[in-house]
């Protein structure tokens, strides 16, 4: 092969680089017109250090100060500090000036253009969310009721709440996706794939496995809890890695409660949600609450708290297994779990 074909060859390749480069500066207009601005300035600049410091009087100013003069100039800004004093200088003045005024212009309303589309693709719900921690799907009370209790755990959840349309009241604090929830990419707009967890409270059985296990294929360490209308619906989601099933007919005990036994419909109420008199808590069982009995652990917490009480009901050992009301001298382990009624002081 001769010497000219690889020339051919290696001006077409980057003949081929470029027509990329510009294609992609094209898809990004703020990018383009700032290298657009830029470029200009650099221009503008280095022909008034030539035509003004090298060929003509102002001997003292560096070329940093040229260019700095070229953007003052293109911005409409005008300072005075540096002008122009030979012909040649007036002549590149006034170019900059118009060119200025041109690219600059464009270049404002370029990022207004794109703060404005993104403003109004974050109000239709189109954006694609980063940095979530919980991902919500459904439009139910139910998911306004997840919602509520997570913005009041004072964790400071970052939330998005996937719906098929544009909520009438959406939460202010609250970032939406509008989407099919089926669609996997409507879950991966709202940040799947870094989310730590994710409720699912739709009442479609089949719709909740079918979001259950894609969403288990985008994020293999997702922690899902979900609603399950049958029990066999339960089983078929914690076969699928759904880490806490919740069945419907836990509505028919409380329901059933409601008639024979009301306070404790009441209690379960109250201990649900952390706006009321009492909350029920978990606190994980670390390195340093090793070897502790629940009532050390108790008062640890009232030591730190004096507002509430705290009484433990429930330890879950690291194996699953639940020991209700745990007897005050049990040793506690590490990876165990301590479920704890916080009440206030005042409560009698």
């Amino acid at each position: 092969m001769y010497c000219a074909d690889w020339v051919k060859i290696l001006l077409l390749a980057i003949i081929r680089l470029i027509k990329r480069a510009l294609m992609k500066l094209a898809q990004r207009r703020i990018v383009s017109i700032l290298i657009l601005f830029l470029t200009f300035a650099i221009v503008n600049g280095t022909l008034f250090h030539y035509f003004e410091v090298i060929n003509g009087p102002q001997k003292n100013l560096t070329y940093f100060q040229s260019i700095y003069w070229a953007i003052v100039t293109m911005a409409t800004v005008g300072y005075g500090d540096i002008v122009p004093q030979t012909f040649a200088g007036y002549i590149i003045a006034s170019l900059t000036i118009v060119l200025g005024i041109a690219v600059f212009t464009l270049l404002v309303s370029t990022i207004a253009e794109a703060f404005l589309r993104q403003s109004l693709r974050r109000y239709m719900g189109l954006v694609k969310l980063k940095h979530v921690d919980v991902v919500v799907v459904g439009a139910s009370e139910i998911c306004r009721e997840a919602i509520d209790e997570l913005r009041n755990s004072g964790r400071g959840y970052r939330i998005a709440w996937v719906l098929e349309e544009r909520p009438r009241a959406p939460p202010e604090d609250i970032d939406f996706v509008v989407g099919d929830p089926l669609d996997e990419d409507t879950l991966i707009r709202a940040g799947i794939k870094s989310a730590k967890h994710l409720i699912i409270c739709i009442l479609d059985d089949s719709a909740t496995i079918h979001i259950a296990l894609m969403a288990k294929r985008l994020n293999k360490n997702l922690k899902i809890a979900a609603i399950a209308k049958s029990n066999k619906t339960k089983e078929l989601l914690e076969e699928a890695g759904v880490s806490i099933v919740v069945p419907l007919r836990i509505i028919g005990r409380e329901l059933a409660s409601a008639v024979f036994e009301p306070s404790v419909t009441l209690f379960v109420d109250e201990v649900t949600s952390s706006r009321g008199i009492a909350d029920l808590i978990e606190v994980p069982i670390d390195h340093n609450l090793s070897g502790m009995t629940p009532e050390e652990v108790v008062k640890g917490l009232e030591h730190r708290d004096r507002a509430h009480r705290y009484v433990p009901l429930m330890l879950v050992k690291d194996s699953g297994d639940r020991i209700a009301a745990p007897d005050s001298g049990t040793k506690l382990k590490s990876g165990d779990k301590l479920v704890v009624l916080k009440a206030k002081r005042n409560t009698e």
